[in-house]
């Protein structure tokens, strides 16, 4: 038998996930307890069901988050990505369900998850009777400074982690805490290092990443499966620039291991829009409003080719508000044509220059093997 102090699953082994009948699979499936968790969109809650949204009423399977799965959101800062994880967890606490979260870079804003309480509080007729007092005594937060003690905090058993009834488990900010623990860049090597040494130290401080990245993504979803529970994750983004694709924002956290564990993955974008006939206000600025797009990357654990259904929502004080538009009647602030930069080498000669052997390590280095990219051009195409 696992030991109390060896890690935070019961099973009986520690190299597999509990056995479970067909039977009470099927019992789980329509329980209660399995229901997907909202994320308040209803486009976005019909397009992870794979479903259309005039197809999922009350009398459909709900949709959502999947319990004993883990989600990823990821994209530029200021985006949402908090308050969307933020929708979520309002929505689940008036169901009734624990919800932990655990502040991985800035500190959760308490005032503006009791303002989502409240507002929703209306839409959710399981929602206690004791007010919002009573709702946010389902609340768990935890504050992990460093990797070490995210890492802890999933790896050694506690009662109180995560506790009875958990159907949410929010990782805000995870990217911060592995970029801080484990950079891409190893400038600060000692630079009084001959460059052999230098190139051996990056080399282990790369594989070291790697390793971490894949058991922290095993250690979710064993959580996920083992507690019958939704992980959330938010990500930061980073740029990868190509010449055939040209920029694209790619997850800060990626590789192999740790998109095999990612079950489902959407993409946060922001963008202004213009009304297409007014071309006067386009030009001094003024656009129909700040627009937020959510994208299905990837559900159920196929990764779509490109982005998948595209929402668009706004942030309001009472929470996340999907946004019907006509894209006849509306256009996006695209970027001036710029003049074609001559290059002075042909393509050919620069591709030639570095051998394809060097170049796939490269991209296995920076996690950009083999893995989706999401283009802004395709997004309302």
């Amino acid at each position: 038998m696992t030991s109390p102090d060896t890690n935070n699953f019961f099973s009986s082994s520690p190299h597999r996930l509990p056995t479970v009948s067909a039977s009470e699979a099927l019992q789980r499936s329509g329980s209660a307890s399995n229901k997907p968790l909202s994320t308040g969109i209803d486009s976005l809650d019909a397009a992870l069901q794979n479903r259309d949204v005039e197809f999922s009423t009350q009398h459909s399977s709900p949709g959502g988050l999947r319990r004993g799965e883990v989600a990823e959101v990821y994209g530029p800062p200021g985006v949402g990505k908090t308050a969307f994880a933020m929708q979520v967890t309002a929505l689940a606490l008036q169901s009734s369900s624990t919800v932990v979260w655990v502040d991985a870079s800035a500190t959760l804003a308490g005032s503006r998850l009791r303002e989502l309480i409240t507002a929703n509080a209306s839409l959710s007729p399981q929602s206690p009777t004791d007010g919002n007092g009573g709702v946010l005594k389902s609340f768990c937060h935890y504050t992990t400074p460093t990797l070490p003690h995210l890492l802890a905090l999933l790896a050694y058993q506690s009662n109180s982690f995560p506790p009875a009834n958990t159907s949410l488990l929010v990782i805000d900010g995870i990217s911060t805490l592995l970029a801080l623990a484990l950079p891409r860049k190893f400038d600060d090597i000692n630079s009084l290092q001959p460059t052999m040494k230098k190139s051996d130290a990056a080399q282990w401080a790369s594989g070291r990443r790697w390793a971490v990245m894949g058991d922290m993504i095993s250690k979710f979803g064993r959580l996920a499966a083992t507690r019958n529970l939704a992980v959330l994750l938010t990500c930061q983004t980073t740029t990868r620039i190509r010449s055939e694709t040209g920029a694209v924002l790619h997850p800060a956290i990626s590789g192999n291991a740790w998109d095999s564990g990612i079950s489902t993955r959407i993409v946060l974008c922001r963008d202004w829009m213009f009304n297409a006939n007014d071309t006067q206000n386009s030009q001094r600025g003024e656009g129909t409003g700040d627009f937020r797009f959510a994208g299905v990357m990837k559900n159920k654990g196929v990764t779509y080719e490109g982005v998948g259904r595209v929402v668009a929502f706004r942030i309001e004080n009472d929470g996340l508000r999907e946004i019907q538009i006509d894209q006849a009647e509306v256009r996006l602030d695209l970027p001036p044509d710029l003049p074609p930069v001559s290059i002075k080498r042909k393509r050919e000669e620069i591709a030639n220059s570095e051998s394809d052997e060097e170049g796939n390590a490269s991209d296995q280095e920076f996690g950009w093997a083999g893995d989706e990219a999401l283009n802004a051009d395709h997004l309302l195409g």
